[in-house]
């Protein structure tokens, strides 16, 4: 019997590798966003206002921003496997807090840590997929976040709706998936945790700056409007619909129906090899919809919401898919892990908008709105502009 080539058995490695990452960013995702189903069980039980609850929600965020940014520059300096472990067990950590007692300061603390652990899971990980699959596994580990983030909900708000321990049912799920997760990934290990070093990537100073720059100008006009798009879908318009669902499936199945949006637009646009315009179709897509929700009555029906929805998911996934490769497309490896954190903590920025649409009141939310309409509008403009003078990226 022949051996197997080196060049095959590398290959082989390198798929399962690959695989482990992906568990991974879809339990990160999951564990991230299952929180959305067991927000309006969690404030009916505990008697919490709508913006105590929202600040719960958007805390995560703080505890998010600084894991992206310092768990990309680590898992640059001391590997990917590393860090993404470490922020796989920290996210476990805050959601058996959760599991343990809903009270709102260990909620608060918890949704904080949970942050910290997604943001440090997200920014190495996909780094990561990047490093094994080039730009095919940039836009695959987007694809496989949106995923948790659409499912998670989804089964939160079925297992939350099904009895009263379904609150910690859905913690003590989401835990044992990140667990899982990291099992696979320890148990693949086929290598030590890679580190790009000084030697293995040695361009002058000037032309890494240049790389630097190049990249974060084209991806960060997209960021603002991956999640700021998704937390309207599946955190303001459930609140403006009277669907007859109990709240955490109305939740739940508003948050499948968008990242679900995301995700399939992400692969019709890989498919049909949009290229890098299906950033500007994303950023139009995000300005429309905003303006549309910015002239809708305050009680939507399903007829307006269901569009409303898809329009937002496919927002989301455009602008998160094609601001990934455009980070893969120009940044230098030795650093990409901590670009991917720049560029996922400017997204992550949305998700305080629900918090401060709650607290504006009607003719603030619209004038919100409507700017980031503009703002959404000016991107894509910009954008177009740019592509019909300068060959960033074939596909």
């Amino acid at each position: 019997m022949r051996e197997p080539q080196p060049a095959l058995v590398a290959t082989l490695g390198r798929n399962v590798e690959f695989g482990a990452v992906l568990a991974v960013l879809l339990a990160t995702g999951w564990v991230a966003n299952h929180f959305v189903a067991l927000m309006p069980a969690i404030s009916e039980r505990q008697h919490l206002s709508v913006a105590t609850l929202d600040a719960i929600f958007g805390i995560y965020a703080v505890g998010l921003l600084p894991g992206l940014l310092l768990g990309g520059r680590a898992s640059d300096a001391f590997g990917r496997r590393a860090v993404a472990l470490t922020g796989s067990a920290t996210a476990a950590v805050g959601t058996v807090a959760m599991l343990l007692s809903q009270q709102p300061e260990v909620l608060t603390v918890g949704r904080l840590i949970v942050g910290v652990g997604v943001g440090l899971a997200m920014s190495s990980g996909t780094a990561w997929a990047s490093d094994l699959k080039g730009p095919a596994g940039a836009a695959t580990a987007g694809a496989v976040l949106i995923v948790g983030f659409a499912i998670g909900p989804f089964a939160g708000g079925l297992i939350t709706g099904a009895g009263e321990a379904g609150v910690r049912i859905s913690f003590g799920v989401a835990a044992a998936l990140v667990v899982t997760a990291m099992a696979v990934m320890i148990a693949t290990a086929r290598r030590p945790p890679h580190a790009v070093t000084e030697d293995s990537y040695d361009p002058s100073r000037s032309t890494q700056a240049q790389g630097v720059i190049r990249a974060l100008s084209w991806a960060l006009p997209l960021a603002p409007w991956v999640f700021a798009s998704a937390t309207l879908g599946f955190v303001t318009i459930p609140a403006r619909v009277h669907t007859g669902l109990a709240a955490p499936v109305a939740a739940g199945f508003a948050a499948l129906i968008v990242n679900g949006a995301s995700g399939v637009v992400q692969i019709i646009a890989r498919a049909a090899r949009w290229g890098p315009q299906a950033g500007t179709t994303g950023a139009v897509l995000a300005a429309l919809s905003y303006a549309l929700i910015a002239v809708a009555p305050p009680t939507m029906t399903l007829a307006l919401s269901l569009p409303l929805l898809l329009l937002l998911g496919c927002a989301s996934g455009l602008s998160l898919r094609e601001g990934l490769i455009d980070l893969e497309a120009a940044a230098p490896q030795r650093v990409r892990g901590t670009l991917t954190g720049v560029f996922y903590s400017v997204t992550y920025i949305g998700f305080g908008l629900p918090l401060v649409l709650t607290t504006g009141g009607p003719r603030l939310t619209q004038l919100i709105l409507a700017a980031m309409a503009v703002l959404a509008s000016t991107a894509a403009i910009s954008r177009t502009m740019r592509l019909r003078r300068d060959s960033h990226r074939q596909s």
